[in-house]
């Protein structure tokens, strides 16, 4: 059964924060593409990605079957009917995938692409967008929160991944006070790994064999679970 979880609350558009290009990056990435750097001598606003299944609903249609050039022009349509103009091109990739070139006409239609994109996240992909946002706003870049799935399979969970012992009591205390701020109602905001991270926040910050910085795996969390964390969190954070 899929639960409907409408885009989080409260969450800038990136569109708002950064110059036109990383606007374009940022969604993008929001939706679980991995962009790539940008090539010498590309267009300032050009941004080249390999896309996940499904992460840009307002194409309407799954795009992993298609023969690229399709989804590049079904893409291009979807983005004109909602006010973008951009050049959409899709290139060959490592392993018989493909990237997709996206190539804004303007700085406005950037600022909107940016816009329709993070407006238009799956309710997996909004919730790790706002959990992210939440971390990075409590000056947190670990754990790095992704979402499961690919190309090819949709994702389900939000994934919080690794994060460095050395953080483990700052990410520790963010999250006690969060559950502080649960009514009694909730269910302890996912079950939350916070006995791990209460032994991360205790052990040396690096590895005695190789000098590397320690760290542990936080797991995953349903799409409705990383929302109250979030919310939680946020509500924790200073004014």
């Amino acid at each position: 059964m899929t639960m409907d979880i409408p885009a989080p609350p409260g969450v800038a558009s990136p569109a708002h924060q950064q110059d036109p290009r990383q606007a374009v990056v940022a969604a993008l990435e929001a939706a679980g593409a991995t962009v790539e750097p940008p090539v010498p001598g590309a267009p300032a606003l050009e941004v080249t990605a390999r896309l996940r299944y499904s992460a840009l609903p307002f194409a309407s249609v799954n795009l992993a079957p298609l023969r690229k050039e399709q989804a590049a022009e079904i893409l291009r349509q979807a983005l004109m009917r909602r006010g973008v103009v951009a050049h959409i091109i899709a290139l060959d990739g490592p392993d018989g995938a493909w990237r997709t070139v996206v190539r804004p006409s303007s700085v406005q239609d950037a600022v909107r692409l940016a816009d329709v994109v993070v407006e238009q996240l799956p309710p997996v992909y909004a919730a790790a967008h706002r959990l992210r946002t939440v971390l990075r706003a409590a000056g947190l870049e670990q754990p790095r929160v992704t979402v499961d799935g690919s190309w090819e399979v949709p994702a389900s969970r939000v994934v919080l991944g690794r994060i460095r012992a050395d953080l483990a009591g700052r990410l520790l205390a963010l999250l006690e006070a969060a559950t502080d701020a649960v009514s009694e109602n909730e269910d302890q905001l996912g079950d939350l790994p916070q006995r791990l991270l209460r032994l991360a926040a205790t052990v040396d910050a690096s590895c005695g064999h190789c000098g590397q910085a320690a760290g542990l795996d936080l797991g995953d969390l349903e799409p409705a679970q990383a929302l109250r964390l979030a919310a939680a969190m946020a509500a924790r954070l200073p004014r």
